[in-house]
C-alpha cells in the first residue's frame, strides 16, 4: 500500500496485528513522518480549506446571478433578485 491513510483513518497498528495472524505483511511504501499535533493541524487546514472553497464558491455563484439579473440576461434571475 503507498499511504497508511488509504487502509484506514486510524487503528492500522491493529490491522497489522490482525493481517500477521494470517500470515500476512503489511508495507507502506510512503509512512508518514509527522507526529500525533502535526497530523492532527494537517486534517484541521485540509477541513478549513474545503469549507472556505465552498463558500467561495457559493459565494461566487451568487454574484454571477446577481450580475446577469442586473444586466438583464437572465430573465428568471431578474424576478427573483428584487
Amino acid at each position: 500500500m503507498t499511504h497508511e491513510d488509504r487502509l484506514a483513518r486510524f487503528g492500522v497498528g491493529w490491522l497489522e496485528r490482525l493481517f500477521a495472524v494470517y500470515g500476512v505483511t503489511l508495507e507502506v511504501l510512503h509512512p508518514k513522518k509527522s507526529g500525533g499535533r502535526d497530523e492532527l493541524l494537517e486534517d484541521f487546514v485540509s477541513l478549513v480549506t474545503t469549507f472556505a472553497g465552498r463558500l467561495y464558491g457559493m459565494r461566487s455563484a451568487e454574484a454571477r446571478k446577481r450580475l446577469l439579473a442586473e444586466s438583464g440576461l437572465c430573465a428568471g434571475a431578474q424576478d427573483r433578485a428584487t
